[in-house]
């Protein structure tokens, strides 16, 4: 969708050490799993592991293989030869060789076949790929990036995911954190978010107030970031948050804390408002009343 960010947004250090993670991981030519929740940024984080690799020029080929069922999902990996079977009219190429010299982006690869997992351990030893219907090997050059957001690990433990496929990809790991993990990004995300719905949907809606952040700060989150941009949504639409962040926040005894908070951290308000898990706003405008005559 158009209003999630093209990168990864926010200034904690959560998000540092994601993005640090990935300008290390990108230049290199091995696989790298990205793990984390639903709507927590694994596919932006694959865009960027690409645009910054050496081949970056070069096709970024995305399947989320959620969005195959298993009697399609080989012929959509590997392609087949005219005349393989019914309705292959005529030879077609599999996401395998349409991402030759390039990255090939699979998303939910815990959801894969046991064929397709055997073809794709096949790939990352071999750099080969077979259509269906055919004898002869294809060389293929694909640097494979995975993603999922399930427990790979466990997965091989109950026999549903391949030992030596799970070898293959369990070196370099990127986890990305769920929005819970880091709220105080939230603003920051908002900043982003709030212009680009605007103009998706062509209408206007002020900024969110500090009371808005704070109930955004508080929330759950358990779809994330993805979640975040519906919410937003909804604010450019009705004027105010969903239902669910108002009534799902939790409710937060963070002013009588201020003090020592801020002690604590020497007077720096932005790392005292992380701690309290309110927006910086917030927080200022709270030292501001508490400084009035």
């Amino acid at each position: 969708m158009p209003s999630i960010p093209s990168v990864l947004l926010g200034s904690s250090h959560v998000m540092q050490r994601v993005r640090e993670a990935i300008a290390t991981l990108a230049v290199l030519p091995r696989p790298v799993r990205l793990e984390g929740p639903t709507g927590s940024g694994k596919g932006v984080a694959a865009r960027m592991l690409h645009a910054r690799s050496p081949r970056a020029g070069i096709a970024l080929i995305v399947c989320s293989l959620a969005n195959i069922g298993d009697s399609t999902a080989l012929d959509e990996l590997l392609g087949h030869r005219r005349g393989a079977f019914t309705g292959a009219v005529e030879d077609r190429s599999g996401l395998f060789e349409d991402a030759h010299h390039g990255t090939l982006f699979l998303d939910e690869v815990g959801e894969a076949s046991p064929q397709v997992q055997r073809n794709l351990l096949r790939l990352l030893d071999e750099q080969v790929t077979c259509r269906l219907g055919e004898r002869r090997d294809r060389p293929v050059d694909v640097r494979v990036i995975l993603a999922t957001n399930r427990d790979l690990e466990a997965e091989v433990g109950a026999g549903r995911f391949r030992e030596d496929l799970f070898a293959r990809v369990e070196e370099f790991v990127v986890r990305m954190p769920s929005l819970s993990e880091h709220p105080e990004d939230i603003p920051e995300l908002v900043d982003h978010l709030l212009p680009l719905k605007c103009q998706e949907l062509q209408r206007t809606a002020p900024p969110l107030t500090p009371a808005h952040l704070d109930q955004l700060m508080a929330y759950t989150w358990p779809r994330n970031v993805r979640q975040l941009a519906k919410v937003i949504e909804h604010y450019v639409v009705f004027g105010c948050l969903s239902p669910a962040v108002q009534t799902g926040a939790r409710p937060r005894d963070w002013r009588r804390h201020v003090r020592p908070v801020l002690e604590r951290h020497g007077g720096n308000v932005k790392a005292a408002a992380r701690e309290l898990g309110v927006a910086r706003q917030t927080l200022h405008e709270e030292l501001r009343l508490r400084t009035r005559p």
